[in-house]
Protein backbone atom coordinates (compact mmCIF):
# COMPACT_ATOMS: atom_id res chain seq x y z
CA UNK A 1 0.00 0.00 0.00
CA UNK A 2 1.49 3.45 -1.06
CA UNK A 3 0.16 6.62 0.72
CA UNK A 4 0.88 9.48 -1.08
CA UNK A 5 1.63 13.12 0.82
CA UNK A 6 0.68 16.33 -0.50
CA UNK A 7 3.19 19.07 0.61
CA UNK A 8 2.52 22.53 0.96
CA UNK A 9 4.74 24.94 -0.97
CA UNK A 10 5.00 28.35 -2.73
CA UNK A 11 6.56 28.61 -6.62
CA UNK A 12 10.10 29.71 -4.64
CA UNK A 13 9.81 28.10 -1.24
CA UNK A 14 8.08 25.11 1.44
CA UNK A 15 6.16 27.02 3.76
CA UNK A 16 7.22 26.12 7.61
CA UNK A 17 3.99 26.14 8.85
CA UNK A 18 2.86 22.94 6.87
CA UNK A 19 5.80 20.89 7.79
CA UNK A 20 5.39 22.15 11.74
CA UNK A 21 1.92 21.07 11.80
CA UNK A 22 2.39 17.91 10.19
CA UNK A 23 5.07 17.10 12.82
CA UNK A 24 2.89 17.60 15.56
CA UNK A 25 0.51 15.12 14.33
CA UNK A 26 2.93 13.08 14.21
CA UNK A 27 4.38 13.23 17.40
CA UNK A 28 0.06 12.80 19.04
CA UNK A 29 -0.47 9.62 16.51
CA UNK A 30 2.78 8.69 17.43
CA UNK A 31 2.79 4.58 17.50
CA UNK A 32 -0.55 3.63 15.81
CA UNK A 33 1.32 5.21 12.92
CA UNK A 34 3.94 2.71 13.23
CA UNK A 35 1.73 0.27 13.24
CA UNK A 36 -0.37 1.39 10.65
CA UNK A 37 2.75 1.01 8.05
CA UNK A 38 3.91 -1.87 9.61
CA UNK A 39 1.23 -3.54 8.87
CA UNK A 40 0.25 -2.72 5.03
CA UNK A 41 -3.28 -3.40 3.22
CA UNK A 42 -4.17 -6.75 4.15
CA UNK A 43 -2.00 -7.25 6.88
CA UNK A 44 -4.17 -8.23 9.79
CA UNK A 45 -5.72 -11.84 8.51
CA UNK A 46 -4.69 -15.43 8.30
CA UNK A 47 -5.59 -17.53 5.84
CA UNK A 48 -6.58 -20.67 8.22
CA UNK A 49 -8.92 -21.84 5.64
CA UNK A 50 -5.34 -22.83 3.53
CA UNK A 51 -4.14 -25.47 6.30
CA UNK A 52 -3.73 -28.84 5.13
CA UNK A 53 -4.25 -31.99 7.97
CA UNK A 54 -3.13 -35.19 7.38
CA UNK A 55 -5.08 -38.05 8.99
CA UNK A 56 -3.90 -41.09 10.16
CA UNK A 57 -7.02 -42.87 8.81
CA UNK A 58 -9.05 -43.55 5.95
CA UNK A 59 -13.21 -45.07 5.25
CA UNK A 60 -16.19 -44.49 3.30
CA UNK A 61 -18.51 -43.31 6.37
CA UNK A 62 -20.54 -40.40 6.15
CA UNK A 63 -19.56 -38.09 8.27
CA UNK A 64 -20.71 -34.60 9.79
CA UNK A 65 -18.66 -32.29 10.72
CA UNK A 66 -18.65 -28.94 12.75
CA UNK A 67 -16.78 -26.57 14.67
CA UNK A 68 -18.52 -24.69 17.49
CA UNK A 69 -16.62 -21.31 19.07
CA UNK A 70 -17.08 -21.22 22.59
CA UNK A 71 -14.71 -18.63 23.13
CA UNK A 72 -16.54 -16.24 25.77
CA UNK A 73 -15.17 -12.84 23.90
CA UNK A 74 -17.07 -14.16 21.01
CA UNK A 75 -20.27 -15.29 22.75
CA UNK A 76 -20.32 -12.31 24.52
CA UNK A 77 -20.21 -9.80 21.20
CA UNK A 78 -16.97 -8.26 22.38
CA UNK A 79 -15.37 -9.31 18.96
CA UNK A 80 -16.80 -10.62 15.96
CA UNK A 81 -16.35 -14.49 14.41
CA UNK A 82 -13.91 -13.89 12.50
CA UNK A 83 -11.76 -12.62 15.52
CA UNK A 84 -8.63 -14.45 15.95
CA UNK A 85 -6.03 -12.26 18.00
CA UNK A 86 -4.18 -8.94 18.11
CA UNK A 87 -0.58 -7.49 16.63
CA UNK A 88 0.84 -4.99 18.90
CA UNK A 89 3.30 -2.05 17.57
CA UNK A 90 3.66 -1.13 21.79
CA UNK A 91 2.00 -1.89 25.06
CA UNK A 92 -0.68 0.85 24.15
CA UNK A 93 -1.54 0.24 20.24
CA UNK A 94 -2.89 -2.88 19.00
CA UNK A 95 -4.99 -4.09 15.65
CA UNK A 96 -7.04 -6.98 15.47
CA UNK A 97 -6.22 -9.88 13.53
CA UNK A 98 -9.13 -11.68 11.64
CA UNK A 99 -9.54 -14.61 9.00
CA UNK A 100 -8.18 -13.40 5.57
CA UNK A 101 -11.16 -15.46 4.30
CA UNK A 102 -13.79 -13.63 6.10
CA UNK A 103 -15.56 -15.91 7.30
CA UNK A 104 -15.82 -16.91 10.93
CA UNK A 105 -12.76 -18.39 12.40
CA UNK A 106 -14.82 -21.87 13.11
CA UNK A 107 -15.92 -21.90 9.95
CA UNK A 108 -12.51 -21.75 8.12
CA UNK A 109 -11.42 -24.92 10.72
CA UNK A 110 -14.28 -27.02 10.10
CA UNK A 111 -13.91 -25.80 6.30
CA UNK A 112 -10.28 -27.62 7.24
CA UNK A 113 -11.25 -30.70 9.08
CA UNK A 114 -13.96 -31.24 6.33
CA UNK A 115 -11.63 -31.36 3.27
CA UNK A 116 -8.92 -33.45 5.40
CA UNK A 117 -11.62 -36.15 6.13
CA UNK A 118 -12.71 -36.01 2.27
CA UNK A 119 -9.65 -36.53 1.33
CA UNK A 120 -9.60 -39.75 3.39
CA UNK A 121 -12.05 -41.11 1.61
CA UNK A 122 -15.26 -40.38 3.66
CA UNK A 123 -18.29 -38.87 2.54
CA UNK A 124 -18.69 -35.45 4.18
CA UNK A 125 -21.40 -33.18 5.32
CA UNK A 126 -19.96 -29.42 6.69
CA UNK A 127 -22.55 -27.96 8.99
CA UNK A 128 -22.18 -24.23 9.69
CA UNK A 129 -22.72 -23.35 13.68
CA UNK A 130 -23.81 -20.13 15.35
CA UNK A 131 -21.82 -19.13 18.45
CA UNK A 132 -25.05 -18.66 20.45
CA UNK A 133 -25.44 -23.26 20.39
CA UNK A 134 -24.54 -25.42 23.19
CA UNK A 135 -22.88 -28.70 22.64
CA UNK A 136 -25.87 -30.51 22.87
CA UNK A 137 -27.63 -28.27 19.89
CA UNK A 138 -24.79 -28.71 17.87
CA UNK A 139 -25.15 -32.43 18.16
CA UNK A 140 -28.84 -32.20 16.93
CA UNK A 141 -27.89 -29.91 14.32
CA UNK A 142 -25.32 -32.83 13.07
CA UNK A 143 -27.42 -35.57 13.58
CA UNK A 144 -30.28 -33.65 10.92
CA UNK A 145 -27.29 -34.74 8.23
CA UNK A 146 -28.10 -38.76 9.42
CA UNK A 147 -24.25 -39.19 8.94
CA UNK A 148 -22.91 -42.15 10.92
CA UNK A 149 -20.11 -40.39 12.25
CA UNK A 150 -21.01 -37.30 14.53
CA UNK A 151 -17.80 -35.10 14.43
CA UNK A 152 -17.76 -32.09 16.76
CA UNK A 153 -14.90 -29.70 17.44
CA UNK A 154 -15.58 -27.20 20.57
CA UNK A 155 -12.91 -23.90 20.15
CA UNK A 156 -12.98 -22.91 23.55
CA UNK A 157 -9.77 -21.04 23.32
CA UNK A 158 -7.89 -19.41 19.97
CA UNK A 159 -6.03 -16.22 20.17
CA UNK A 160 -2.52 -15.45 18.74
CA UNK A 161 -0.69 -11.91 20.10
CA UNK A 162 2.13 -10.72 17.99
CA UNK A 163 4.39 -8.20 19.31
CA UNK A 164 8.03 -9.36 18.79
CA UNK A 165 7.51 -12.78 18.46
CA UNK A 166 3.90 -14.61 18.31
CA UNK A 167 1.96 -16.52 21.16
CA UNK A 168 -0.92 -18.77 20.61
CA UNK A 169 -3.55 -19.58 23.48
CA UNK A 170 -5.32 -22.39 22.57
CA UNK A 171 -7.93 -24.76 23.88
CA UNK A 172 -9.81 -27.09 21.19
CA UNK A 173 -11.79 -30.38 22.38
CA UNK A 174 -13.10 -33.31 19.82
CA UNK A 175 -15.84 -35.26 20.05
CA UNK A 176 -17.32 -38.39 18.29
CA UNK A 177 -20.58 -39.52 18.64
CA UNK A 178 -22.40 -42.06 16.52
CA UNK A 179 -26.61 -41.40 15.26
CA UNK A 180 -28.05 -41.87 18.55
CA UNK A 181 -25.50 -39.53 20.29
CA UNK A 182 -23.52 -42.10 22.43
CA UNK A 183 -19.30 -41.03 22.76
CA UNK A 184 -17.22 -42.83 20.24
CA UNK A 185 -14.20 -40.89 21.11
CA UNK A 186 -12.73 -37.97 22.26
CA UNK A 187 -9.79 -35.49 22.26
CA UNK A 188 -8.35 -32.08 23.86
CA UNK A 189 -5.55 -30.11 23.43
CA UNK A 190 -4.69 -26.83 25.47
CA UNK A 191 -2.45 -24.87 26.46
CA UNK A 192 -0.54 -21.40 25.12
CA UNK A 193 2.46 -21.73 22.60
CA UNK A 194 5.48 -19.24 21.51
CA UNK A 195 5.73 -19.88 18.06
CA UNK A 196 9.36 -19.42 15.85
CA UNK A 197 10.82 -15.90 16.60
CA UNK A 198 12.53 -15.60 12.78
CA UNK A 199 8.85 -14.65 11.43
CA UNK A 200 9.01 -11.63 13.51
CA UNK A 201 10.10 -9.26 10.29
CA UNK A 202 7.85 -11.16 7.86
CA UNK A 203 3.97 -10.85 7.36
CA UNK A 204 4.06 -13.95 5.13
CA UNK A 205 6.57 -15.96 7.96
CA UNK A 206 3.77 -14.89 10.74
CA UNK A 207 0.86 -16.15 8.95
CA UNK A 208 2.44 -19.29 7.82
CA UNK A 209 3.62 -20.02 11.63
CA UNK A 210 0.34 -19.17 12.46
CA UNK A 211 -0.79 -21.62 9.89
CA UNK A 212 1.57 -24.38 10.78
CA UNK A 213 0.08 -24.46 14.97
CA UNK A 214 -3.36 -24.75 13.96
CA UNK A 215 -1.97 -27.77 11.28
CA UNK A 216 -0.39 -29.17 14.36
CA UNK A 217 -3.01 -28.97 17.20
CA UNK A 218 -5.67 -30.42 14.18
CA UNK A 219 -3.53 -33.57 13.29
CA UNK A 220 -3.15 -33.91 17.03
CA UNK A 221 -6.59 -34.04 17.92
CA UNK A 222 -7.19 -36.54 15.18
CA UNK A 223 -4.55 -39.28 16.15
CA UNK A 224 -5.77 -39.60 19.31
CA UNK A 225 -6.30 -43.55 19.59
CA UNK A 226 -9.79 -43.37 20.56
CA UNK A 227 -10.39 -40.96 17.54
CA UNK A 228 -8.94 -43.13 15.13
CA UNK A 229 -10.53 -45.62 16.20
CA UNK A 230 -13.92 -44.61 16.02
CA UNK A 231 -12.81 -43.20 12.51
CA UNK A 232 -12.33 -46.83 11.30
CA UNK A 233 -14.98 -48.60 12.51
CA UNK A 234 -19.03 -48.83 11.28
CA UNK A 235 -20.91 -46.45 14.51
Amino acid sequence: MQDEVERAHTRRHFSAAPLTAARGVLARIGAGIVLSLVVGCGGTGVAYDRVQINLPFVGKQHIAVAALDQRPSIRSGEHTATFTGTLRSDAAHSVDVATASGHAFADDVSEVVARGLSRSGYWVDRVTLDASLSEQQAFGELRGTEASHLALLVIREWETTTFQNTEVRYDLDLEIKNSAGALQGESSRRGSDQLPPAHSDSEDARERAIQSALEQKLNLLFAEPRVVSAFEREL
